[in-house]
This record gives C-alpha cells, structure tokens and sequence, in this order.
C-alpha cells in the first residue's frame, strides 16, 4: 500500500464491481450476499439482500441500479429502499455463473458468464450477454475465458479474462454485438477487476499478485500500487472529478474465499488523469 492510499472503510467482506454514482460508492459485497454503498466520509449502508449472490451491478440511464446474481443468474432492479424486481432470467442464455457487468451509457448491459460453477466443475469457455429493456438477451461474445471485470468507452468493449490471464478489447458494433477481437495485454497472473482512464488506460487488480497496474493502449505497464490487504479485488475511478480511484482488497485466499472467509476494505488514491466511459 503506497503511503498516498488513504482508507475509506472496512468492516466488508469482499468488495466488488463498485460503481460511483451520484455522490456514493455502490458495490456488490459478495460474500455478505448483500448490496452495499458507503460516501466520501466512510458512512456505509446496506442497500438490499442479495441471496442469490450479488455480482455485476451497474445503472441504467434513468438512474436505476441494476444488479446481476451469480447462481441464479438474474438481472433484477434494486430500489432505493431495497426492494429487488426481477428484470430477466438469463438461465438459458449463461453456462453456469454470472459475473461482472457493465451497462453503458444507452442502457445496454454486458453481462460475463463464466461458462461453468467455480470450485464445482472443470473450466470451460464462457460468454459475454447482452441483456436491454427493449430486446431482451442474446449472446454478444462467445469463447471468453472467465469473463470478468469489464468497462465501455464509446464503442470500445474491455475485458479480463481472469484464467487466461489476459486483458482482451472488442469493437462494439452498431448492434451492440462485440467483434474484431484483440488481445490488449498478455500477464503474468490473473486479472480481476478493471476500469478505464481519460487516456485510454486500464486499471486493472491483480489478486494473487496483491497490486493494481496501470496499463497503456499497447499492454505496457505505467504504474504499479500495493494493495491494503493481500488480495487486490478491484478498482474504479469516480469522486466528483474522476480523479478518485477507489482499490478494493481483501484479507483472503484462494483456499478460504469460497467458503466466504474473507475480510474486506476500500482504500481511496487521488490520481491525475479522470475516468472516462462505463463504469
């Protein structure tokens, strides 16, 4: 942890796909099975229950929140008073689990399937789903290995592929349908949770490495941060100006985690180029 992080909250499990929104971090505490955002002073609250296990969540334009469950693989509302409306059954559609996902700025989510049951199953191929109020589902990208934290800045598409151990970009088409696919960076350990800067770069957490990197437009690394506790979950730009880059860690493994024993927090790191895109 570089002495510029500063901690915003703990008392979380396991933090992820925050998303800034109107003055509060909202974020996916998987592993408590809930919903939960906290504001610039580290006043946290717990925003609805999630038994099917929370995991992507993102917000529509008019400023809804909408949340994807990994086991039952579901995209619902959540109101702010907590209440939880189905939006779509994405059963027939997804392999196994449901991830993360990003919804862009015309409402369009991507949704990752990881294409099997973590810690149940032999690895397999998963897909990307699109998933609109007006359309329905369908599948945007098939052979995506372990699709995971993600972002879209106009019509770019940016994935990790954590088993692979890759960042992958798609061009996203007219449709919304991603294609011209191309390796961003090749790493040396899994990625997990990523976002995206002003100047086209990635921020993206390395659990098993306990750092966040900074990656160019050519997969080159600009920056490397220590994470607060071993396991760097994720990250995302946002405050008032973007500048804020909130880093997202646990104190767990990959032993411990699937029982649920972990112990979570969110650092905060001023930095100087802003968010751009989703999330």
């Amino acid at each position: 942890m570089s002495p510029e992080q500063t901690q915003l909250v703990s008392g979380v499990k396991f933090a992820e796909s925050p998303r800034w929104h109107r003055g509060r971090l909202w974020f996916s505490d998987v592993h408590d099975y809930a919903v939960k955002c906290v504001d610039l002073e580290g006043n946290l609250t717990k925003v609805a229950d999630a038994p099917g296990r929370p995991a992507g969540l993102g917000f529509l334009p008019d400023g809804r929140l909408l949340m994807a469950t990994a086991l039952d693989c579901k995209l619902s509302v959540v109101d702010p008073g907590g209440s939880v409306t189905e939006a779509a059954d994405l059963s027939d559609l997804a392999g196994a689990t449901l991830n993360d996902m990003v919804v862009d700025e015309r409402g369009r989510a991507y949704v990752g399937d990881i294409g099997f049951r973590f810690g149940a199953e032999a690895p397999r191929p998963g897909r990307v789903i699109l998933w609109t109020e007006e359309e329905g589902a369908r599948i945007a990208a098939e052979e995506t290995t372990f699709p995971n934290g993600c972002a879209v800045d106009g019509d770019r598409y940016v994935v990790a592929e954590t088993l692979a151990k890759r960042i992958t970009e798609f061009k996203i088409a007219a449709d919304g349908t991603l294609g011209d696919r191309r390796v961003l960076a090749e790493l040396d350990d899994p990625p997990d949770g990523l976002c995206l800067d002003a100047e086209g770069c990635v921020w993206v957490a390395q659990p098993e490495e306990s750092r966040y990197l900074r990656l160019r437009r050519d997969g080159s690394v600009d920056r490397e941060l220590a994470s607060a506790s071993p396991f760097a979950v994720t990250c995302v730009l946002g405050g008032e100006d973007g500048r804020t880059l909130f880093l997202s860690s646990a104190d767990t493994d990959l032993q411990r985690l699937p029982k649920g024993e972990s112990e979570g927090r969110i650092d905060t790191l001023v930095v100087d180029v802003p968010r751009a895109g989703c999330p």
